[in-house]
């Protein structure tokens, strides 16, 4: 079921039905209702499966004025929740179809359709279910890691044969695993994480960083993001537990442009409802991850020696950023890049990377 441009979740349409409110969580377009005449008793005794279940009730009189003819209206779902919409047993489906008064189609997982069918003869019962649906599936995503990643990458020949040196340094000398220290190849800056399970879902993020790019010119003053990758930090106080090391991203005209670049972008991807604070920093922090002990499922590191200042290699070169991408969280063999689903550029049209 699509969305209607102009709904506002936080100040929704209210409908009265026979002196009750309901709030209309998501309107349902016209186009999407397919009116159908009421089911046969000889089709409501026919043996269903629990995915393909039809009303309960099967009578076609209309005594009541707000009893409308049998319809049928899909409730945007993705696939993979699915299961928490039939529950085991399909007891959670039979539960939604009995206190709702309605009949749920439910695609099987291999069908791959993002949507749940309701069929139903009163719309405050087609309310009361979406309504229902919306709140299982969001309590799922809620449990769900993320998908799916906003990020810069960080190339360069310079920085590349240097993190390879690091590599190297940390294996040979500080006897750290050669599987928790980043790939040349996915070197990048992160900017948040998103939680992407359907293909419309994915659609909306590829058009939401489409129409974010339009704002980049303005906030980078159409000039080349230089930068320099730099310097060790941790993320915690401990340098003898570390679970993650990584090297600050400065420009090198000391400027504010790529943290107000990655800040708003951020902050227009969570306006979209795309992304969210519970699992994103508000202030999007300038750093490039070089050790994450959860790539070789460590708990920890001794780290002290690398965040020593006698410690050889510090400084791992310049660079221009050049894109900004949506990844998904997987590796590329062709590549051994993650996978990139769109990227748009951070190079101004006119002018040269050097």
């Amino acid at each position: 079921m699509e969305i209607d441009e102009g709904f506002d979740i936080l100040r929704p349409s209210l409908k009265f039905v026979n002196g009750s409110c309901y709030r209309i969580l998501n309107p349902c377009r016209k186009a999407d209702v397919k009116v159908t005449h009421a089911p046969s008793d000889s089709y409501c005794s026919k043996k269903q499966s629990i995915y393909e279940d039809e009303p309960n009730s099967c009578t076609t009189e209309n005594k009541d004025s707000n009893i409308l003819e049998w319809r049928t209206q899909n409730i945007a779902s993705p696939n993979c929740f699915h299961k928490h919409i039939v529950g085991r047993n399909a007891v959670v489906k039979k539960r939604l179809e009995k206190e709702t008064g309605v009949s749920l189609h439910i695609p099987r997982p291999n069908e791959n359709k993002d949507y749940v069918s309701v069929r139903y003869n009163r719309e405050e019962n087609l309310f009361s279910v979406e309504a229902r649906i919306i709140s299982i599936v969001e309590n799922a995503r809620k449990r769900e890691s993320p998908t799916h990643f906003l990020s810069i990458p960080v190339s360069g020949t310079e920085i590349q044969t240097n993190l390879e040196k690091f590599r190297q340094l940390c294996i040979e000398k500080a006897n750290i695993s050669e599987k928790i220290i980043q790939s040349s190849a996915k070197l990048h800056m992160t900017i948040g994480a998103l939680k992407l399970f359907s293909a419309a879902e994915i659609s909306a993020a590829k058009v939401a960083l489409d129409e974010f790019s339009r704002q980049i010119p303005h906030i980078t003053m159409n000039r080349p993001l230089r930068g320099r990758v730099k310097g060790l930090e941790i993320m915690n106080d401990d340098p003898s537990s570390v679970r993650v090391l990584y090297a600050e991203m400065k420009l090198s005209d000391d400027s504010d442009r790529l943290q107000h670049l990655v800040d708003q972008c951020l902050e227009f991807f969570v306006s979209k409802n795309l992304m969210n604070y519970d699992y994103n920093r508000q202030d999007v922090k300038l750093h490039c991850t070089l050790i994450n002990v959860k790539w070789g499922d460590l708990e920890a590191i001794d780290a002290s020696q690398l965040l020593n200042k006698t410690w050889e290699l510090q400084d791992f070169g310049g660079c221009v950023l050049e894109k900004l991408e949506l990844n998904e969280m997987k590796t590329d063999r062709k590549t051994s890049k993650y996978k990139n689903v769109c990227d748009v550029s951070l190079i101004p049209d006119k002018l040269p990377l050097e």
